[in-house]
């Protein structure tokens, strides 16, 4: 890949929502480049478009209109296997309400990637256990869910966001259902994760925890309203 060409390139994307008798549109032609490294935040008020705009990105959804480049390669012409493989291969998620599945143990819903990566049972424990002690939770590791604090369960997802070796993390509102120093724990992962070189992309309301990425952008009404380099 070329340095010049982002890792993500959005060109005047549009998404509206048909909700019957009324189309709700959720972002209104946003350009929007990010290159492989970065870790950007994007802020903005419930409804501004920035988790619309993220699951774009993600591949979680479709844009009604413009054209999205992954390093170089146009992402919307693609079949939903092409797609599929893409997420688990190149994308990891993380969400503010975990998604865990509630029955598996940690280390089990931490190895759920490789599993569809085709990785053999061992290599999965291996993986799986080393992405484990990445986030300090090796010791709950046959721990259910609903064993857990939420702050440990958002770091089950991190593992299992980060145990694929993606290109980009997408953390939508990871401190969202946390208290103050869970929260803060969870910036400091993501710092850390950062500065061994994974890209991430998280959406955030908070301007203290966007203020936490290289690079913050803000989002309006669906619309980029302005953007500032942090470090």
């Amino acid at each position: 890949m070329s340095e010049s060409v982002p890792m993500i390139d959005l060109q005047e994307v549009f998404k509206v929502y048909d909700m019957g008798d009324v189309d709700v549109p959720a972002l209104d032609g946003v350009d929007f480049q990010m290159n492989r490294g970065e870790f950007v935040s994007l802020v903005g008020d419930s409804g501004s478009g920035k988790s619309t705009m993220l699951h774009i990105v993600g591949g979680l959804d479709k844009p009604t209109g413009g054209k999205y480049y992954l390093e170089g390669n146009e992402v919307l012409q693609l079949r939903d296997r092409e797609l599929s493989r893409i997420r688990n291969r190149h994308f990891g998620f993380v969400f503010q309400a975990y998604n865990l599945i509630s029955n598996l143990t940690a280390q089990e819903n931490v190895e759920q990637p490789l599993i569809y990566a085709g990785l053999t049972k061992r290599q999965r424990t291996a993986k799986a256990k080393r992405t484990l002690e990445k986030v300090g939770l090796e010791a709950r590791s046959k721990h259910l869910p609903g064993q857990l604090s939420g702050g440990q369960q958002q770091r089950i997802a991190i593992a299992r966001a980060l145990v694929n070796d993606p290109t980009l993390i997408m953390a939508d509102e990871p401190t969202g259902n946390l208290n103050t120093e869970a929260g803060n724990l969870i910036l400091d992962i993501l710092s850390s994760l950062h500065e061994e070189g994974v890209s991430i992309l998280m959406v955030t309301h908070s301007r203290e925890i966007a203020n936490r990425a290289d690079r913050r952008v803000e989002l309006q009404d669906g619309k980029i309203i302005g953007e500032e380099v942090l470090s």
